[in-house]
């Protein structure tokens, strides 16, 4: 024999000294053998090293002489699989016959690329026989290409210098039930037709040309239908009939013209009178001249504010086609930037030409519309959802087009220049190019604003064959003088008044207001040297709302009549300001009393969360000699005028949204507005008669301030725009030449962080083809990572919780924190968080479900209450509610529900009750699809899906870590925060320890390096099997188990459970490959239109009660017209969804759901997590796991000793070692955790490991057992 470099020292602990001695022996020999000293026959190696090829199920010897760990192996395979393009190796079992009469039978297990075996194992366990088939695998891969393993050796020593210090990871244990459950979930969704014909179709769909090609050819057979048989005689007949109509509608609206401009009518009398009296209808001639003779179609019409461009000119254009008799040929869309805009410009509108909203003036906003009737119309809706419409009439291109009938777009305050906006002028010109190509009838376009730089747009529309510029047309305004205060007059005006403490005196003492004028009146703003930027520009100071409130005070008691206007960043501003005014006692200011509702005095609020009813009271004259303050934020700054305002005091602040792209770091600043938007606030005071503005910014700052904000696109998160973009599926054009087109065109670096995130999320592929999955989610007015939310909450039978979940992760948080009762406020909020999951929007899930128990049953004296008591609002939670409803109804057309729950589910029931009596009363959720609704393990993780890749992971007891950032911390705001939840009773690496979170913010500038700190706002405990499965994009084998999304380490307690990583593994691969093919089924069926459903024979199979189409989107009852279309379609290649596939993603779903709350379950509570791992410490060697005792039977194990040996340590396993100590020590009984009977994964007779610690089997003298009877062996073995 060779000589030994390490000694081998043999070690054996039983109650007699010949019984140790025989286990050290055997002790001694095995190890041995493991280092390959041994031949087949027992017989010592004369001379050389370990044979290569020798596969002991722990290690094998390569034909280099490397020894290599199992751990190891699977990563070897993995990088091979990964460098050449393989899928995952797929893993089967069969069974082998006994080799000895009344012998044992073995299990093999094989492993196959691309239907080419690579490894092969056998052994009379089923797991020691995967291990074995893992080590041959990388004995074959390096024996066929001894190249592969040195590159792969490089690519280890890469990593390692790449990533320096250990880093931080996440423990996987899974227990021997778990890990059962586990393997039957893989071995039951692999055997699936959903994941067959997955498989089968994945080159095929979802993007290949050949399916367009085939819907192309399905809709053209649709078409022909349609308008077969009669030929042109048939076409000709309709399109008199429509000549007709539209005659007869053109002759009626004429009629009601005419009768409207006669009446006597005193209330029509005075509003006509009052629109000639504006100053576009005065110009109307020559604006209705310019429009109509643009060469480019496009015209920029500057209107100074208080011209009424917004409310006269469509109704202009509108009332020129009706005199000339094609009214009914014009139908007008008119885009607000803000959804309070689009509805009380509507009813303005339809109010002056004496009619309801919904004849022929009409909105359509995100959850809200009522629309106008077709055909001599003016459609108000907001950019974003216009641009929704054209992407669904480019998506169903061979349909009539909403287009088609639109005469007139008017783009209105195309200032604000928001992401929609610059992406709507880019399809527009694109829109009216194209149509000239085709020859189509020409839309017009109107770019209408109080406030810009006309050349920008002119010369982004000029005529692309002449290059002539678009027309400009001005029209004055009919404002009144304003009379602007700025900081510097406003303070010596107060100062002057010297009012005491119990006036308002103790305003100028406040720290804000100190700190803040101390700053702001300066001869000059300087300069930030680093930065190149005024300093200030995002304010690092509180905001001196004793100040805004004071200036407020001071403006009601110098005069006598008028209303103010005040413009606030946002939700909290307006709060702070309004409860200052509201407590008289404590703020004390010139004796105003704003709480008595009797008074004269009202304070009013605009923002986007308060349900309209409230906002549009401000519209509505006030009781005699009442006095309003209306605190809003930049929605009233444009389109929207509050009658009788004739002061405004303006922070001149903005809420903005700033992403950094390398970090994905989101931060919402209160930054200064630009000076236009400034003129243009002051403007509003003088709508009516001469007003007066009071700004809290200095000359020096004004002076300091950029014309204009910074444009969306340069500054937000482009990902939900790049997706519209995506959808728009123009020819020869990526999503970089489109966003680079556009009027001032964002960073490159914007867009590529865009795309990313689309890619994690799924709705686009490597080559930005929107993917089915991104077909489905164009559907739903959200965005991406939070319409698949929805549509996985339905797939797994949560739908009630998902929708508010969705709802909640897309609306501001419902709690409120009053300064003065912050402490009390926080504590409420921390009672409503569950133990386990802690969360945020878990506890605002739980306290919403409880205040929509109030709710719901009209309990509204209890239900607000029950807000005031825990601090929440009102308006937020009635929001949220309303969202859901929307977003059902989405789900509903877009035909998730008809094929969730095995396609079982009744579809949404009605309200109950018309009118204000069903306010209350949204689309009843089926129950077939909420039965899963307590599962915190399942929604933690579909959580995980809606933030993605926004995680962390705790390294330390105060700080965490992202994928960007080496620290940061939970914001205090957090129920996850230190001072709410103690973490440091559970250790650094345990499971519990990686979190979710919604949105990353730093405190202080973007720019300047080590300012600040980043915190995570919206924070989640996962747990690492939902993040897995859920929430990261790519798993990575390594040798300690896998790296998620290519920084995140999930490593397994011991070396024998990595095992479980690799089904992990698998199964995320299975649900991610069979939930692609349940998009490819929605998203095929909105691609072919209204009619044809996602299951194949929609309407003619009766063992599926999902074939009927019951969703919204197949509303009309057509079946038997589209039979014959269902004929023609491939079926080996149809993309429809089967009955069969319905049923298995409902088992898929199940057993997914069920998994993760025995896995939760297994890991007992938060709160016990430091008591487990003390357990694990002291009995895990003892107690194998999972169940069974070894073969052999009673007594101590072989490795059950005190004691390993030094060099050596063996891994616990499920009788692994039992069983090959069969083989090495001969005969003996079966192991009842070792080998089962029954078909491998899909059964678990109650004998086969049912628990841990189960008898094993009599027998006499096992190789790894003394013999004995049947008592319950405690014989484990080393942890290697």
């Amino acid at each position: 024999m060779p000589p030994l470099a390490v000694p081998v020292v043999g070690t054996g602990d039983a109650p007699t000294a010949k019984e140790a001695e025989k286990l050290a022996a055997i002790d001694a020999c095995l190890q041995l053998s493991t280092r390959g000293l041994f031949n087949k026959v027992g017989v010592g190696i004369p001379s050389g090293g370990p044979v290569p090829g020798t596969n002991d199920g722990r290690r094998v010897v390569l034909q280099n002489g490397a020894i290599v760990g199992l751990e190891e192996a699977r990563a070897f395979m993995d990088y091979y699989c990964t460098r050449f393009s393989f899928g995952r190796p797929e893993l089967s079992y069969t069974t082998l016959p006994p080799a000895r009469r009344g012998g044992a039978s073995h299990w093999r297990a094989t492993l196959r690329v691309g239907g080419a075996q690579i490894g092969v194992g056998e052994a009379r366990a089923k797991k020691d026989a995967m291990n074995r088939a893992y080590l041959d695998t990388a004995s074959y891969l390096e024996g066929c290409d001894p190249s592969l393993w040195s590159a792969w050796e490089d690519k280890k020593r890469n990593k390692l210098v790449e990533k320096g210090d250990v880093q931080a990871h996440v423990v996987f244990e899974a227990p021997g039930e778990v890990e059962e459950e586990l393997r039957d979930a893989v071995y039951e969704s692999g055997k699936s037709e959903l994941y067959k014909r997955a498989r089968e179709m994945r080159g095929l769909l979802p993007d290949s040309d050949d399916d367009r090609a085939h819907v192309d050819r399905t809709a053209q057979m649709d078409l022909d239908d349609d308008g077969g048989g009669g030929g042109g005689s048939a076409q000709q007949r309709a399109a008199d009939r429509r000549r007709a109509f539209l005659d007869k509608k053109s002759a009626t609206l004429l009629k009601r013209l005419q009768d409207y401009q006669a009446s006597s009518d005193p209330s029509l009398v005075k509003l006509r009178t009052q629109r000639a009296s504006l100053p576009v209808t005065s110009h109307a001639s020559s604006v209705l001249a310019k429009i109509s003779t643009s060469s480019s179609g496009v015209v920029v019409v500057l209107a100074a504010t208080g011209s009424g461009k917004t409310t006269q000119l469509p109704q202009l254009l509108l009332d020129d086609e009706i005199l000339a008799g094609r009214g009914a040929e014009c139908n007008i869309v008119c885009t607000q930037p803000r959804r309070i805009a689009a509805i009380s410009v509507a009813e303005r509108v339809a109010k002056e030409r004496g009619e309801a909203v919904g004849e022929s003036v009409g909105y359509q906003v995100r959850f809200e519309a009522k629309p106008p009737k077709k055909d001599g119309s003016i459609l108000f809706c907001t950019t974003g959802l216009f641009l929704r419409r054209m992407q669904a009439d480019l998506e169903q291109a061979e349909r009539e087009s909403f287009l088609d009938g639109v005469t007139h777009v008017c783009v209105d305050e195309v200032h604000e220049r928001d992401v929609d906006t610059d992406l709507l002028l880019f399809v527009l010109r694109r829109l009216l190019w194209e149509r000239r190509k085709q020859g189509k009838k020409e839309i017009k376009v109107v770019l209408m604003s109080a406030t810009i730089d006309p050349r920008l747009f002119t010369e982004y529309f000029a005529d692309p064959d002449t290059r002539s510029l678009a027309p400009v047309i001005e029209v004055p305004g009919r404002s009144f003088p304003v009379e602007k205060r700025w900081l510097d007059d406003t303070i010596n005006e107060l100062e002057d008044l010297r009012l005491p403490q119990n006036r308002g005196g103790w305003v100028l003492n406040d720290k804000s207001v100190v700190q803040y004028l101390q700053r702001e009146l300066v001869p000059s703003i300087p300069f930030d040297p680093r930065t190149g930027r005024p300093v200030g520009e995002i304010d690092d100071l509180d905001m001196p709302y004793p100040l805004l409130a004071l200036i407020i005070a001071h403006v009601l008691k110098r005069s006598d009549d008028g209303h103010v206007l005040v413009f606030l960043p946002g939700w909290d501003e307006i709060q702070a300001v309004r409860n200052i005014l509201m407590d008289r006692h404590r703020y004390p200011l010139f004796d105003l009393d704003f709480a008595n509702s009797r008074g004269d005095l009202e304070i009013h609020v605009l923002h986007s969360s308060i349900p309209l009813a409230e906002q549009q009271a401000v519209f509505e004259p006030p009781r005699e000699r009442v006095r309003r303050v209306v605190l809003s934020t930049n929605i009233a700054e444009t389109s929207v005028t509050i009658p009788d305002v004739v002061f405004v005091v303006d922070s001149a602040k903005c809420k903005e949204k700033r992403y950094d792209p390398e970090r994905r770091l989101s931060q919402l600043v209160s930054a200064w507005t630009g000076t236009s938007n400034v003129l243009q606030r002051a403007g509003r005071a003088g709508r009516h008669r001469p007003g007066e503005y009071y700004g809290i910014v200095s000359k020096a700052r004004f002076a300091s301030m950029d014309i204009h904000q910074t444009v969306e696109m340069l500054r937000t998160d482009l990902a939900s725009t790049a997706m519209h973009v995506t959808g728009l599926q123009l020819p020869g054009l990526s999503v970089f030449d489109v966003l680079s087109s556009t009027i001032q065109p964002p960073e490159p670096q914007r867009v590529t962080a865009a795309l990313e995130t689309l890619l994690h999320v799924g709705a686009i592929d490597r080559d930005e083809k929107l993917t089915s999955l991104g077909r489905v989610l164009l559907q739903l007015p959200v965005e991406a990572a939070i319409g698949k939310l929805c549509l996985l909450g339905s797939f797994f039978r949560c739908l009630d919780q998902t929708l508010t979940l969705a709802a909640i992760l897309t609306n501001r948080d419902p709690f409120l924190s009053p300064p003065a009762m912050k402490a009390e406020a926080d504590r409420i909020k921390n009672t409503w968080a569950p133990t386990d999951f802690r969360g945020d929007p878990f506890a605002i899930l739980k306290a919403y479900n409880a205040w929509w128990e109030l709710q719901s049953r009209a309990d509204y004296n209890a239900a607000n209450a029950f807000c005031r008591d825990n601090f929440l609002s009102k308006p937020t939670l009635l929001l949220i509610q309303k969202i859901k409803d929307h977003l059902l109804s989405s789900l509903d057309r877009a035909g998730a529900l008809q094929i969730s729950a095995g396609g079982a589910a009744a579809p949404p029931a009605a309200p109950v009750g018309r009118g204000r009596f069903a306010r209350n009363a949204g689309p009843v959720i089926p129950s077939e699809l909420n039965v899963n609704g307590d599962s915190l393990p399942l929604l933690a993780a579909l959580i995980a899906t809606a933030v993605a890749p926004n995680f962390a992971i705790r390294v330390s007891e105060k700080s965490l870590r992202t994928s960007q950032d080496r620290a940061c911390a939970i914001h205090p705001s957090s129920v996850n925060s230190r001072k709410n939840e103690k973490a440091s009773d559970a250790p650094v690496t345990s499971s519990k320890q990686l979190y979710a979170y919604a949105e990353k913010s730093k405190t202080g500038a973007m720019s300047g390096k080590g300012e600040g700190q980043t915190f995570l706002r919206g924070t989640t405990r996962l747990d690492p099997l939902g993040y897995m499965l859920f929430g990261a994009y790519s798993l990575e084998v390594t040798t300690e188990g896998l790296e998620c999304d290519g920084w995140l380490p999930i490593v397994a307690p011991r070396p024998d459970m990595v095992s479980a990583l690799d089904d992990v593994e698998r199964l995320k691969d299975i649900l991610d490959l069979s939930l692609l093919r349940v998009f490819e089924g929605l998203g095929v069926a909105i691609t072919r239109g209204r009619g044809r459903g996602a299951l194949t024979g929609a309407g003619n199979n009766k063992g599926a009660s999902a074939g009927k189409g019951r969703g919204r989107q197949f509303d009309r009852d057509d079946e038997d017209e589209n039979e014959g279309d269902e004929d023609a379609v491939d079926a080996e290649h149809d993309p429809t969804l089967s009955a069969q596939e319905i049923k298995d993603l409902d088992t898929l779903t199940g057993n997914v759901s069920n998994l993760l709350d025995s896995y939760h379950h297994a890991l007992g509570p938060a709160t016990t997590a430091n008591s487990r791992v003390a357990s694990r410490a002291n009995s895990r060697p003892q107690t194998p796991q999972p169940g069974g005792g070894g073969g052999g039977g009673g007594g101590s194990g072989f490795f059950g000793a005190s004691h390993p040996p030094s060099n050596l340590q063996f891994s616990s396993t499920s009788g692994g070692w039992k069983s090959r100590g069969g083989l090495l020590g001969g005969g003996g009984g079966s192991s009842a955790g070792s080998s089962r009977s029954g078909t491998p994964y899909n059964s678990r007779p109650p004998s086969a490991g049912a628990a841990s610690g189960s008898a094993g089997a009599g027998g006499g003298g096992g190789g790894f057992g003394s013999g004995g009877g049947g008592a319950a062996s405690s014989g484990a073995s080393w942890r290697r």
